[in-house]
C-alpha cells in the first residue's frame, strides 16, 4: 500500500516542483529579494516607485503560482489519505466479513455477488462427467453488490478514513441517519480529549460538516464528449466497491447438496475462507474554492475545446468543485496456490 500511494503522488509531486520552479523564475525576473531591515521601513519608503507597475504586474500570477502550490499539496496529502481509507475499508471488510451479526443466517450473509466483468475470469469445471473435473488453475472475481449490514460497516470504515480530507464549512448537505450515532460518538471523544472544557458548537459544526460530506451523495455536472452536452450524475461522495478473488483450487462457490443441511451454504452470498478481498475507494475530494475555480475554467464546454488531464476529471457541484481520488487495497492471500491432487468430494 505505501508503495502504491508514493507511485499515485508521483505526478502530484513532479507539478509542486515544476510549480516552485516556475515561482523562482518569476521572483528573479522581478529582481525580488528579501531584506527584513527594509521591510520595517516600508511605509516611509519612497524609493522603486517606478517599479510599482511591475509589480502590480507580477502579483497576481505569483499569488496563482502561491495557491496551485497549496493545492498540490493539498492533492498529495489526500492521496494518502484515501489509500489509507482503502486498507482501512478492506481491513474492515476481512474482520466482519466472517462474524455473525444475527441468528438468522442471512443476516450473516453479505448479502449478494456477481461475476465482476471487468476482471479476467477463468470458469472452473463443475460437471462431474468431464475429464477435467477437479481443481484446475485461476479463479474467479466476484463484485459484492451493497444492502447487507456487513456492506454498510465496511463503507464506513471508508468514510471515517476520508474524514480530515473533507471539507469542513456547509455545504447543505444532510446528515444522513446512520450518522447520527457516528456524530454523537465524535463528539464523546473531542469530550474525553478535552475534559476541562466542553465542545464548541462551532466545532461540532465543523466535525458534522464534514462527516455529511463523506457519506452523502452530490448532484455533480460533468461536460460529456459522447453527447456533447452537460451531464447530472448524483453520485456519492465516498465509493467503496468490494471484490474477491475464488481461485479454482478451491470447490466453487456454487450450490452443493450435502446431507444433511441442505441450506448449509448460501450461492451467491458467502465467500470462501481462502478469497482475498480488494477494495477500491473513490473519494469525490473537493477542491479549494480558488485554485477549484482557477483549474475548473479549463473544463470542456464546446466541441473542439483543448482540455488538459486535470481539468477533464473536475466536476461541479453546488458551491463545490470536486476531483476524484481513487485507490485499492487487497488483504489475504498473496499469489495462486499449486493444485492440488483431490477431487471434489460427491457425497
Amino acid at each position: 500500500m505505501h508503495r502504491a500511494a508514493l507511485l499515485a503522488c508521483l505526478p502530484w509531486f513532479g507539478l509542486l516542483v515544476l510549480s516552485l520552479v516556475v515561482l523562482r523564475l518569476l521572483v528573479s525576473w522581478h529582481r525580488g529579494r528579501c531584506d527584513w531591515r527594509r521591510l520595517v521601513r516600508l511605509h516611509a519608503d519612497q524609493d522603486g516607485s517606478v517599479q510599482s507597475l511591475s509589480f502590480v504586474l507580477t502579483l497576481p500570477v505569483f499569488l496563482w503560482v502561491i495557491l496551485f502550490i497549496v493545492q498540490v499539496s493539498q492533492l498529495m496529502i489526500a492521496t494518502v489519505v484515501v489509500y489509507y481509507a482503502a486498507f482501512a475499508a478492506a481491513r474492515s471488510a476481512v474482520v466482519w466479513i466472517p462474524q455473525r451479526l444475527g441468528n438468522a443466517e442471512w443476516e450473516n450473509c453479505i448479502p449478494y455477488y456477481e461475476m465482476d466483468l471487468e476482471a479476467p475470469q477463468q470458469i472452473p469445471i463443475t460437471n462431474p462427467a468431464d475429464p477435467n473435473y477437479g481443481p484446475t488453475a485461476g479463479g474467479m472475481t466476484f463484485l459484492v453488490q451493497p444492502g447487507s449490514a456487513k456492506h454498510h460497516k465496511i463503507a464506513w470504515a471508508a468514510v471515517l478514513a476520508c474524514l480530515p480530507i473533507c471539507p469542513s464549512r456547509s455545504l447543505g448537505l444532510p446528515l444522513p441517519a446512520s450518522g447520527e450515532a457516528v456524530a454523537d460518538a465524535m463528539k464523546r471523544a473531542y469530550d474525553a480529549l478535552a475534559p476541562n472544557a466542553s465542545a464548541p458548537q462551532a466545532v461540532l459544526r465543523r466535525l458534522q460538516n464534514k462527516l455529511a460530506y463523506a457519506a452523502g451523495r452530490m448532484q455533480l455536472e460533468r461536460w460529456d464528449e459522447a453527447s456533447g452536452g452537460w451531464v447530472y450524475e448524483n453520485v456519492p461522495l465516498t465509493e467503496v466497491q468490494i471484490r474477491f478473488y475464488h481461485p479454482n483450487y478451491e470447490p466453487p462457490l456454487v450450490r452443493h447438496d450435502v446431507a444433511p443441511d441442505f441450506e448449509e451454504f448460501r450461492p451467491g452470498m458467502e465467500l470462501g475462507w481462502q478469497d482475498h478481498v480488494t477494495v477500491t475507494v473513490t473519494h469525490q475530494l473537493a477542491l479549494l474554492p480558488g485554485p477549484g475555480r482557477l483549474l475548473a475554467s479549463r473544463v470542456l464546454r464546446h466541441p473542439g475545446h483543448v482540455q488538459d488531464a486535470a481539468s477533464r476529471h473536475i466536476r461541479t457541484g453546488p458551491n463545490v468543485y470536486v476531483y476524484p481520488l481513487t485507490a485499492t487495497a487487497t488483504l489475504g492471500i498473496e499469489g495462486e496456490k499449486p493444485v492440488l491432487p483431490y477431487v471434489y468430494p460427491l457425497d
